[in-house]
């Protein structure tokens, strides 16, 4: 045990205790009642409709990873391993519907889908009875099974593309020019050389939606509300928010359900991660060939751009059109543009507040989450296999069980004495890495299986201490996709929900809870007034975030070779 492994081993236990007591502490609730051990939470919650509630959850989650891995892996190809890419714009393309908060997000699509009033929809009927249809229908009606998996699907993207592209960006090209000299076509050099190099992210972006989803409370709180869908995570909510006194026992049981599927999933993607025998970066620096599409091109292109203006673009006008008009109606009055709404805002101390702890506890959760995932992550990789995997399971299990059931086991533990944290913008960083730790810990685990082991081989050999070889030889390789991990946990936390809804005082307001409170009461205008500006911040950091991927991932690369002729030295 090198003092760096002992550094790492205290971090990674300290993290999993933030998780495993305030667990601990909504279990022992659970079975003890009035220092009385009973059963009776576990039965209540048997009398759930739970074989509806899993179903309908199972279906959309499973529904929208299998769209969001094929759209995700399809753009992250294009933009990595071909010419269609478009420079850094293509890497924010797949980004930019995250950047829109969730609850914001919904409010935008419902904007443009809803059955009566719906702004798609009004354009799309009337385009149809022009054309002479007689009863004209919606396009879509987003308070349905295909609406709630639509804007599920648009959110999975940005965690499966930032999860596949940084793979694909350092996959050695050589291995693929090497199956097609040998006879192969494309085809069969993708199914048998590239998707095989970069089957962990692959699996490591679909586990990573899978959690998010399975927790997501925005979107079903929404779109499933008035689609008459409940889905277990709104149940969740409702149980602990909305019920008095909160049933913290029934939505313990419902938790478990979840940690039960979410497991399985685990199993899988570790599994994976064990078997892989292709490191995507080794002890030679390589250069990606793009594949020319020729006459493709174009099309590529185009399709890329088109995604972007339907997941994106329309949403966020639909959201300025009411943010600039103050009124939510099919026939938009243009005269009555301008920016009054943006100005109360801004006036409001209330929501800048919000809106600036959001951005502080934002970039400190997100730098603390991804140094501490990368440690552990390595920790866990060259450690033996018994330790090593209880510490993995200890850092990725606990937050199966409920982001909810951890919330509220920190309400329980840290808002009494000793600690008297109640309301303290302290006990909302302690939630929100506890929260955001284990996806980022698959995202570090993927990054850690693509880095060979020529280098650090090489630093240990050459003398290093495993500090210094972890700051200059591991960390760099890893960065390309722990930026990805960042910006995730950046934007995850400056639209939270999950933690502001229980956790947030008076004293230390967030903009996420003040968003889905105007929601509630049906403010279309200031709702989308703030989803605006939550926008811009988000895209300016992201953006920040990608580019600085985009340049760290020279480390993986080789230098250029010099075309200049040798000098002649006779």
């Amino acid at each position: 045990m090198s003092p760096f492994s002992i550094i790492s081993l205290v971090v990674a236990v300290g993290f999993i205790a933030l998780t495993v007591v305030p667990l601990g502490t909504v279990l022992l609730r659970l079975f003890v009642v009035d220092g009385q051990i009973t059963l009776a939470p576990l039965q209540e919650t048997l009398q759930q409709d739970v074989l509806s509630l899993v179903g309908s959850t199972v279906f959309v989650v499973a529904g929208s990873t299998v769209f969001a891995v094929l759209i995700g892996g399809a753009l992250a190809w294009l933009n990595e391993r071909t010419d269609a890419r478009m420079g850094l714009f293509s890497d924010l393309l797949p980004m930019v519907p995250f950047l829109l908060p969730p609850v914001a997000g919904s409010v935008g699509w419902i904007l443009l889908l809803a059955p009566t009033g719906g702004y798609l929809n009004s354009a799309w009927m009337k385009m149809t009875a022009f054309f002479g249809v007689e009863e004209p229908v919606p396009l879509m009606d987003i308070y349905s099974w295909s609406g709630l998996i639509l804007v599920f699907t648009v959110y999975g993207v940005a965690f499966t593309y930032m999860m596949i592209a940084p793979a694909l960006r350092m996959l050695d090209s050589s291995l693929e020019e090497q199956s097609r000299v040998t006879g192969a076509g494309a085809i069969r050099t993708l199914f048998k050389v590239t998707l095989p190099a970069v089957l962990p992210a692959i699996a490591a972006g679909a586990l990573l939606w899978v959690w998010v989803a399975f927790a997501t409370v925005d979107i079903p709180s929404m779109i499933g509300t008035g689609a008459d869908i409940t889905l277990l995570s709104q149940q969740i909510v409702n149980l602990l928010v909305f019920s008095y006194p909160p049933k913290q026992g029934v939505a313990v049981g419902l938790s478990l359900i979840i940690s039960v599927v979410v497991l399985g999933a685990w199993l899988l993607q570790s599994r994976i991660l064990r078997s892989n025998k292709f490191a995507t970066v080794g002890g030679k620096g390589s250069r990606s060939t793009p594949l020319r599409l020729g006459k493709w091109r174009p099309v590529a292109r185009g399709a890329m751009i088109g995604y972007v203006l339907l997941t994106t673009a329309l949403p966020c006008l639909a959201l300025l059109i009411v943010a600039l008009t103050g009124s939510w109606r099919a026939d938009i009055d243009w005269g009555s543009f301008g920016f009054s709404h943006f100005a109360d805002i801004f006036s409001n101390s209330y929501a800048m507040q919000g809106l600036a702890n959001s951005f502080t506890l934002g970039l400190t959760a997100a730098t603390i989450v991804v140094v501490v995932a990368a440690l552990v992550s390595l920790y866990v990789a060259r450690s033996g296999p018994v330790l090593g995997r209880v510490i993995d399971v200890g850092i990725k299990l606990p937050a199966t069980l409920g982001a909810l059931v951890i919330v509220v086991g920190m309400v329980l533990l840290f808002t009494g004495p000793p600690f008297y944290l109640s309301g303290t913008t302290f006990l909302l960083l302690l939630a929100y890495c506890a929260l955001c730790l284990p996806n980022a810990s698959i995202s570090a685990d993927a990054a850690v299986a693509g880095v060979g082991g020529e280098l650090t081989e090489a630093s240990r050999i050459s003398g290093a201490p495993e500090s210094k070889t972890f700051m200059r030889v591991i960390l760099p390789l890893m960065v390309p996709a722990l930026v990805g991990a960042w910006a995730l946990v950046f934007v995850r936390v400056l639209s939270d929900l999950t933690a502001s809804s229980l956790l947030a005082g008076a004293n230390n307001p967030v903009i996420g809870f003040q968003m889905l409170e105007l929601s509630r009461y049906g403010s279309f205008t200031e709702l989308a007034v703030l989803a605006s500006i939550l926008a811009v911040v988000s895209t300016i950091t992201v953006f920040a975030a990608v580019w600085f991927g985009r340049w760290s991932s020279r480390w993986t690369q080789a230098p250029k070779v010099s075309r200049r002729r040798p000098a002649n030295l006779l």
